[in-house]
C-alpha cells in the first residue's frame, strides 16, 4: 500500500464520521459499539452480544484501532469517547479481517519513519507498528513463518489487544468482545465466516466458550492458542 492510499482511507474515515448525522441526541438505551478497519469491506450483521434491541455505533479506524497515541500514551479515540459520553454503552466489538492491508503495511515498515509518508499516516501507523514489535517479542510471531501466517496472526493479536485496551478504558460493566472476518479460510474450510477470538479478558477458546450463554451460536476459534 502507497502513502496516496492510506491517505485517502484516513479521509474517508473523518469524512464517513463527520457525515453521522443519525446519531441520537442524548444517551441511547443499550447502546453497542463496533469499531472495525476503515480499509474493510465486512458485513455488518449483528454480531453477538449485540441485539435487535440495542442501538448500533459503528467506528471505522485504520487497523480497527481502538486508542490515539498521545505522546507516550496511549488515550481512548476521540470519537469512541464522544460515543461513549452521548450514549449508554453496554456493548463493544472490536472487529479485524484477515485481509487488513492497514497491519500488513504497518508490518513492512516497522523499521522505522518512512520519509515520504505525510505526518498523519505516520502517526496512526506508529502504534501498529509497536504492536508489531510486541508480536515478535511475545512470540507471536517469528520470522521463520510464511507472510500469509503472519498476517492472519498478527490480525488477531491486533484484536485482541484492542479488545484489552477497551475493556480498561471502558466501564467494567461493558461486554467487550473481538472478532476476526477470515475472507480466506485462515480458520476453517470456508471463507467469509467471523470467529470470535476474545472476550473481556479471555483469549482461549474453551474459556470464551462456557462463557457464552447456551442458547447463542457463536463460532469461537483461535491461531495463537
Amino acid at each position: 500500500m502507497n502513502g496516496d492510499d492510506l491517505e485517502a482511507a484516513i479521509e474517508w474515515v473523518q469524512d464517513w464520521t463527520g457525515s453521522r448525522s443519525d446519531w441520537r441526541e442524548g444517551p441511547a438505551a443499550r447502546s453497542a459499539l463496533v469499531v472495525s478497519c476503515s480499509m474493510s469491506d465486512c458485513p455488518r450483521e449483528p454480531l453477538w452480544p449485540v441485539d435487535a434491541t440495542r442501538n448500533v455505533v459503528g467506528v471505522r479506524t485504520l487497523g480497527n484501532q481502538a486508542g490515539d497515541r498521545n505522546g507516550d500514551r496511549v488515550e481512548l479515540d476521540g470519537t469512541i469517547e464522544h460515543l461513549e459520553r452521548r450514549h449508554d454503552i453496554t456493548a463493544a466489538l472490536v472487529v479485524g479481517h484477515t485481509r487488513c492491508q492497514a497491519l500488513e503495511d504497518a508490518y513492512d515498515r516497522r523499521k522505522g519513519p518512512d520519509p515520504e509518508l505525510p505526518a498523519g499516516i505516520e502517526a496512526r501507523l506508529a502504534p501498529l507498528r509497536s504492536l508489531v514489535g510486541d508480536a515478535f517479542e511475545e512470540a507471536v510471531l517469528s520470522r521463520s513463518m510464511a507472510p500469509r501466517t503472519i498476517r492472519y496472526r498478527l490480525v488477531e493479536y491486533n484484536v485482541r489487544r484492542q479488545v484489552a485496551f477497551l475493556r480498561r478504558a471502558l466501564s467494567s460493566s461493558v461486554t467487550v468482545a473481538g472478532y476476526v472476518h477470515d475472507q480466506d479460510g485462515a480458520y476453517g474450510s470456508f471463507p467469509d465466516k467471523r470467529y470470535l477470538v476474545a472476550l473481556d479478558g479471555a483469549t482461549e477458546p474453551t474459556t470464551i466458550r462456557t462463557r457464552l450463554p447456551d442458547d447463542t451460536s457463536v463460532q469461537v476459534a483461535s491461531l495463537l492458542s
